[in-house]
């Protein structure tokens, strides 16, 4: 009996020992498969935070490459625009070029006419009343030849001629008392002159003894008339002079003045 009782609870003991050993099994796997679904777990969330991240990253490439190709829309619309444009201002200003080009052509030509004008005015001066000509004709002149090669504007040649026609109009309404030589004959007689307006002059010798006086001759030039011989206006004209240069006192004096006759 005793015999059968030990093999019996040593039996017992082993399948306590089995069971308990497959207990111990179980539970490991079953903490073994545990952890590998936790691992798995893990790794799927990962697997699709990086799935998202992808997503999310493809997404704003497409987004940026839709966002470039309408910025390249843009701008190859406003290169054509401003290829546009610059066509648009390379034709006017060729026209433009070309509207300058006719005017300073124009301006060339008339400052050419303009020169020529000038030019022509020298007889005028050469005949106008005998005081300072040469210079009036050399300024004129000067103005002619400088327009001629381009050297002043044609405004600027205009208005200095008018200057000098200006200066020749205050002879009109000026008197003035100089010194100066006058060929009387064959001698070059120092004396004084006297000039009234664009009318006439008066001249007087140094020592008295030469009077003449400037007048309009009937053909329309000038030439000077020696009244010497002549006492009362030899008396008239010194006493022009004197009145003229203050050394009498200021009156009312006859001044001859010659007018041609027109032709009938």
């Amino acid at each position: 009996m005793k015999f059968h009782l030990f093999p019996k609870i040593f039996l017992c003991l082993c399948l306590a020992g089995v069971v308990s050993q497959a207990q111990e099994t179980v539970e490991s796997v079953s903490r073994q498969i545990k952890s590998v679904e936790a691992e798995t777990a893990r790794e799927k969330s990962l697997h699709d935070a990086e799935k998202k991240r992808h997503s999310e990253f493809i997404e704003v490439g497409r987004k940026k490459v839709q966002a470039l190709a309408s910025q390249n829309k843009t701008l190859k619309s406003e290169i054509d625009s401003l290829k546009a444009e610059l066509k648009n201002l390379a034709d006017a200003r060729q026209k433009a070029m070309g509207t300058v080009k006719y005017f300073e052509n124009r301006k060339a030509k008339y400052g050419e006419s303009l020169a020529k004008v000038i030019d022509s005015l020298v007889p005028v001066f050469e005949s106008d009343f005998p005081y300072r000509n040469d210079e009036t004709i050399k300024s004129v002149q000067e103005i002619a030849n400088q327009l001629h090669k381009g050297l002043i504007e044609a405004d600027d040649g205009l208005n200095r001629t008018l200057e000098v026609f200006y200066d020749r109009i205050r002879l009109g309404y000026t008197t003035e008392v100089y010194k100066g030589f006058l060929q009387v004959d064959a001698r070059n007689v120092p004396g004084t002159f006297l000039r009234y307006g664009a009318v006439s002059s008066v001249f007087v010798s140094n020592d008295g003894n030469d009077v003449l006086w400037l007048a309009r001759t009937s053909d329309g030039g000038y030439s000077w008339k020696n009244v010497s011989d002549d006492l009362n206006m030899r008396s008239v004209l010194k006493d022009v002079m004197k009145v003229a240069e203050g050394k009498t006192a200021p009156r009312l004096v006859t001044i001859p003045v010659a007018i041609p006759k027109e032709d009938k």
